[in-house]
């Protein structure tokens, strides 16, 4: 059984389970409308503790990863946060937890317009205009969401090299996500989604790099900081992490010893329920042996040191 429909046998059961273990709405929460795509786009907003007026922070958004949600990288958000970044991060419709299309999987390309949108109403809104530092933006991802930080920096996707990769022998798990493309529509697919207010990229076992462009990585300018597990049973890195790295200028790369594609979610209550119901995917990564927590805690620090060498350190 295929994975989308294995979750979606379960889809009712998982659905009473992961309302329960959610937390109520704060006041930093709120849902987007970009009626020009149809999409309601739900969002938190995560600002530093620290009371002193007439201060701008830099700002770090956040894309989850193919049928997940932005509360799989809490451990990433409380290191931002507590070193004096505001995080927002977003739900990226048809492609969550709760609603995971094959439409959703297959159509990356809507997800760095989703967060020009989000950027778009920050820098407009009263309430985030005055403390949000619109020259200190950057962006991290993780799988799809690393694409979709990368295509906020000027990579474009291209769907003819996704099924030359998919009809290929080189093909990895990445394309039994989702086969069903009669819905999808692909006359913006190779569109540029570049948004000169990301700064910089952080990019966590990036998606799809076998159907982006070696010209457009080419002409990357941003700092960018990849980082993937060289055992990633999902996305190879040969043409994920790896092919990222060496067609972007400036680029780093750090391949973690073992781990898993699934080594920067972290294991709380929503993924537990979802790997009940999950034979195929490994999302709490019990079949390795590593400190979970402790690399997390590693990439995150990554994340912090990253963020500030190319943020901070831009003159206004």
């Amino acid at each position: 059984m295929g994975i989308e429909k294995q979750l979606v046998k379960n889809r009712y059961i998982l659905l009473v389970l992961l309302v329960t273990s959610c937390t109520a709405p704060g006041d930093n929460i709120g849902t987007l409308e970009d009626s020009s795509r149809d999409r309601s786009i739900p969002y938190q907003i995560w600002l530093p503790n620290v009371e002193v007026d007439a201060v701008k922070f830099p700002l770090v958004i956040l894309s989850h990863g193919s049928g997940g949600e932005y509360s799989n990288h809490t451990w990433l958000i409380d290191s931002l946060v507590e070193n004096g970044f505001i995080v927002a991060a977003l739900n990226h419709p048809m492609n969550t937890t709760r609603d995971n299309t094959d439409e959703g999987v297959i159509s990356v390309w809507h997800r760095p317009r989703d967060i020009s949108v989000l950027l778009d109403y920050l820098l407009r809104d009263s309430d985030w205009v005055d403390v949000i530092d619109e020259s200190r933006v950057g962006a991290a991802g993780f799988s799809s969401g690393g694409y979709t930080v990368l295509a906020l920096a000027g990579a474009i996707y291209d769907p003819e090299l996704m099924s030359a990769y998919c009809t290929s022998q080189e093909r990895s798990k990445d394309c039994e996500l989702a086969t069903d493309s009669s819905n999808v529509d692909f006359r913006d697919s190779s569109a540029s989604y570049k948004d000169e207010r990301i700064k910089s990229v952080f990019s966590m076992a990036p998606a799809v790099g076998s159907a982006i462009t070696k010209e457009s990585l080419a002409e990357i300018e941003l700092p960018v900081f990849i980082i993937a597990s060289k055992d990633d049973e999902l996305v190879s890195p040969n043409y994920g992490a790896i092919r990222y790295a060496e067609n972007i200028p400036l680029s780093d790369l750090v391949l973690l010893p073992s781990g898993g594609h699934f080594i920067f979610l972290e294991c709380n209550a929503i993924i537990i329920v979802v790997d009940w119901f999950n034979s195929e995917l490994d999302l709490c990564g019990t079949q390795f042996n590593v400190d979970r927590d402790g690399i997390r805690k590693m990439v995150s620090a990554k994340a912090v040191s990253f963020f500030n060498d190319t943020l901070l350190a831009i003159t206004p």
